[in-house]
């Protein structure tokens, strides 16, 4: 017989061919879209490089791409080399039966790593909100009143038990809370509300210059708080017996002595007054009031009068040794005479009832070198409160100790000569 002639086939890619690597542009390309860079080259792969169907590969198999992208790295299957089209008419499918199975495996791994990716992000934006929340600044409380009572706090809860238990001792039903209660109660405390710091060290300071007057009390006070700031743990140094004739004579008979005291932190107790909440502040600006009262005028004169009452008890000779003694300390605090005829002297003329005594002073001398001088005089009344009196010129100007104390002589147009008569106040 004859030999048919023998077709040839087509020539087949070899199975061993490398797989389609996939080009940076179309990687790119999908990347562009949302999709990693290991989805973009398994879905190029799976497609053979076409950009449309590995889109199509993506969007239907979200879960295995995710898959691919999270999990640890594995070996994929080859991608299949390229076919030679099917003859016109054949039914041959697209993809060979163990690359279905590979990508239905890679699809559902897709399909996963979506779900545990939006999960993901969905935790990080939680704490990144959680993150802002605890670094923003905290708002500022609102201001109230420390001495109000709060509707639910526990001040008013013991003001509305107090009430009822009042009303069921009476027999009288408890009268129903109304809105405005806490209002009420709220504007009732702050008008019987503490005073503030300002308030307690004006009063303090008032005390101190109702006391100016009073020598005697004043000193005694002025001891006591030294030594309560000297010994804060020593109780008698913080207890005072208001039984106690000795403090009654001093202080307690003396109009403001104990409203001092109860100004500086005293409180009464049981017969005494005790220093029950040690404020240092406030026992240091009671101490520096009365230091301030003992350079009063009121206080020189209480303070002499008190030595002129010591005095009086004595003999005449006596009397009079202390009445020196007292005169020559106020000459004392008198400057030293400057010499005849030094330039910038005033001279001055003190007039003592009939009596006239002529002394030189420096012409910055103040009126209360004068005053002092005066009181040194014989026959000026060393227990009752004196001033002077320009006379120099007619009218008389009366000078005020307590205003012009400080001034100069030549301030006071007393330079380089004047007259001054002495005159018991009233």
């Amino acid at each position: 017989g004859r030999r048919l002639p023998r077709f040839q086939t087509p020539p087949q890619p070899s199975r061993s061919s490398p797989p389609y690597m996939a080009t940076s542009q179309s990687i790119s390309s999908l990347t562009e879209l949302g999709f990693t860079d290991e989805q973009a080259r398994v879905a190029l792969q799976m497609s053979c490089g076409n950009v449309q169907r590995a889109v199509h590969f993506l969007l239907e198999n979200a879960q295995a791409a995710a898959a691919v992208s999270a999990g640890p790295a594995k070996v994929l299957p080859a991608a299949p080399a390229p076919r030679a089209p099917a003859p016109a008419g054949s039914a041959r499918p697209a993809f060979p039966a163990d690359d279905d199975r590979a990508l239905k495996a890679a699809l559902d791994a897709s399909r996963r790593e979506a779900a545990a990716e939006t999960k993901r992000r969905a935790e990080a934006g939680q704490a990144e909100r959680a993150a802002a929340a605890a670094s923003a600044p905290a708002p500022a409380p609102a201001r109230r009143n420390p001495f109000s009572i709060a509707p639910g706090g526990s001040a008013f809860a013991a003001a509305a038990a107090a009430e009822r238990r009042r009303a069921a001792q009476s027999g009288a039903a408890p009268p129903p809370p109304t809105p405005g209660d806490a209002a009420a109660a709220a504007a009732a405390t702050a008008r019987f509300a503490m005073p503030a710091a300002s308030t307690a060290e004006q009063k303090v300071q008032s005390c101190a210059v109702r006391l100016s007057g009073h020598a005697v009390a004043v000193d005694t006070l002025l001891v006591s708080l030294e030594r309560a700031i000297a010994s804060p743990d020593d109780e008698r140094c913080r207890k005072v017996s208001l039984a106690n004739p000795t403090f009654q004579a001093r202080v307690g008979s003396v109009a403001g002595g104990v409203d001092f005291l109860c100004a500086v932190g005293y409180q009464p107790m049981h017969g005494h007054l005790v220093l029950q909440r040690r404020d240092p502040a406030l026992l240091w600006v009671g101490k520096a009031a009365l230091q301030e009262a003992q350079r009063s005028l009121a206080y020189m004169n209480s303070k002499e009068a008190v030595h002129l009452q010591a005095a009086l008890s004595l003999s005449s000779s006596e009397y009079a040794a202390e009445e020196a003694r007292r005169r020559a300390a106020f000459l004392a605090r008198v400057p030293d005479e400057p010499p005849e005829g030094e330039a910038g002297s005033a001279l001055l003329c003190l007039h003592v009832g009939d009596a006239q005594h002529w002394r030189r002073f420096e012409s910055c001398c103040t009126l209360e070198d004068a005053l002092n001088y005066a009181r040194s005089l014989p026959g000026t009344p060393l227990g009752a409160a004196i001033s002077l009196s320009n006379v120099t010129l007619r009218p008389a100007v009366r000078l005020d100790a307590n205003t012009q104390r400080g001034l100069t002589l030549q301030r006071l147009d007393l330079w380089p000569t004047g007259h001054l008569r002495v005159e018991v106040d009233a």
